[in-house]
């Protein structure tokens, strides 16, 4: 019985996420064009795509050395959760890579 609230709230909080990302993929407001300073220019914003690679690659081998070592009394449940850890960080390293935060310079 309870499990069917909690698949019911998953799935609620699902098309919430699906709609949310759907409006904002489709939202483009009218966003006045600012000018950027000549010393600005030379700037680079590129500090926070290094710390989602940091935290990203920290984040799971923190979080994967304890699973690996309880994995066997765990079962199939901890690999589905580790799954989903896992497809999530390697969300943030693609886009960090699309971003070109793998690039050397």
């Amino acid at each position: 019985m309870i499990v069917d609230h909690y698949a019911l709230v998953g799935l609620l909080a699902l098309i919430g996420t699906g709609l949310s990302l759907l409006i904002a993929a489709v939202y483009r407001p009218d966003v006045p064009v600012v000018p950027v300073p000549a010393a600005w220019a030379s700037y680079r914003f590129g500090f926070p795509v290094y710390a989602l690679i940091f935290l990203s690659f920290d984040m799971e081998m923190i979080f994967m050395y304890p699973w690996a070592v309880v994995f066997a009394d765990l079962g199939l449940e901890a690999f589905l959760d580790m799954l989903v850890f896992i497809a999530i960080l390697s969300a943030g390293i693609t886009y960090a890579w699309k971003m070109g935060g793998l690039r050397w310079e």
